[in-house]
């Protein structure tokens, strides 16, 4: 069923790449006062306005790590749309999320592809990242990795 092929993330052998966690929406992060404004800064649109991408932030709880990425894309199987909600991992978000710098290209035979630059924190230090992510609406399926910047 597409919903348990909707919290997938994929795994990469490429050096420096991890799976970012994909996540249903049912959590406290993805929760409308966490928005982040203005909307231009806070809301992307791709694919005609089918997909859509949120920063979400926690109000800066933890300090490290309190921004998260919403993905909004049509439901191929119901009326409605698929949320997901992706972090950093399992417990954390990310950084810092650069949203206005995301760039897309789209393959027929993969979908929409999305690279958002992030920052993770070390403890001492934000880390530039970007955020791969493979958007398949036929499908409903998000995948996300993390890789350092080249």
């Amino acid at each position: 069923m597409i919903r348990a092929a909707l919290l997938t993330a994929a795994l990469t052998t490429a050096t420096g790449a991890q799976a970012a966690a994909v996540r249903d929406c049912d959590t406290f992060e993805a929760n409308a006062r966490n928005l982040v404004l203005p909307v231009e800064e806070g809301v992307r649109t791709f694919a005609n306005g089918n997909v859509r991408l949120l920063h979400l932030d926690t109000g800066g709880e933890p300090a490290c790590c309190s921004a998260h990425l919403m993905v909004l894309l049509p439901d191929p199987e119901l009326p409605g749309q698929i949320c997901v909600l992706i972090s950093a991992d399992d417990r954390s978000g990310f950084y810092a999320i650069d949203l206005p710098g995301t760039t897309a290209a789209y393959d027929p035979a993969t979908g929409l592809s999305l690279d958002v630059p992030v920052a993770l924190h070390d403890g001492t230090a934000s880390m530039p990242r970007r955020l791969r992510l493979r958007i398949n609406q036929q499908t409903g399926v998000v995948d996300a990795t993390q890789e350092d910047m080249p």
